[in-house]
Order: C-alpha cells, then structure tokens, then sequence
C-alpha cells in the first residue's frame, strides 16, 4: 500500500471514528502495527459493540484481492464464528459516497465475482450528525 493510499485510508478512519463519537458512542481505534486484526474500529454503546473494516476506493467496485480483506478472510470467518457476530465493512467512494455492508454479506459477492459492486451488493450510507 502507498503512503498516499494509506494516508486516504487513514483519513476515512478518522471520519467514522468522530461520526460514531459525536452520536454518542465510545470509539477505539486499534492498533495495525501487529498482525490478527480483523478491523480497523471498535464503536460500542448500551452493551453493544460494533466490530467496523474501513475501506476507501476511487470508483463504484471494492475488489476481494486488493483491499486487503482477502488476506484476513480467515481471521474474520474465525471471529464471525467463534463470537456469534459480525464485522461490518464501511467503504467510501470518492465517485459514490459511503457504503457499508457486513462480512457474512461480502463474502459470498467476494467469493462468487471477486467484488462488490457498491450500488448493487451494499447499502447506502448517511453520516451526517443530526
């Protein structure tokens, strides 16, 4: 990933990370300088606990090999299964907006085509702070 990449990625982080915070929950950002992670953010409020991927593309298709998913597929199954929850995927498109999804949803678009296509495989969302 390319310093410009990694800084646009960042900087998505940081846009879900105040949107949660100022809608009243608590937010935590953990860590990548260790391998295992299966998300970027932590978002947790009245005993329940979002478990949050961040992704930022250009255009309208998150592809499965090239966003880095791929390579936790195996972490994410484990955590899905093991904890009887799921891992939501936020993706911001500079051409589209912000669009999320689930991993139990992703994974069989990634697994059948490579990729999601954000108008068709995900939902559309809305972070402005009412």
């Amino acid at each position: 990933m390319g310093i410009k990449q990694q800084q646009v990625g960042k900087s998505f982080e940081k846009e879900v990370l105040d949107y949660y915070s100022k809608k009243g929950h608590w937010v935590y950002k953990i860590p990548t300088e260790f391998g295992g992670t299966i998300c970027d953010i932590m978002v947790v409020k009245n005993s329940a606990i979002m478990m949050i991927e961040c992704k930022h593309i250009i255009g309208d298709k998150l592809y499965y090999k090239g966003c880095g998913i791929y390579k936790k597929r195996d972490e994410l199954n484990n955590f899905v299964s093991k904890y009887n929850t799921n891992v939501y995927i936020m993706i911001k498109s500079d051409s589209l907006g912000v669009y999320w999804t689930t991993w139990e949803i992703a994974k069989k678009h990634f697994e059948e085509k490579g990729y999601l296509k954000l108008e068709e495989d995900c939902f559309k969302g809305n972070m402005e702070v009412k």
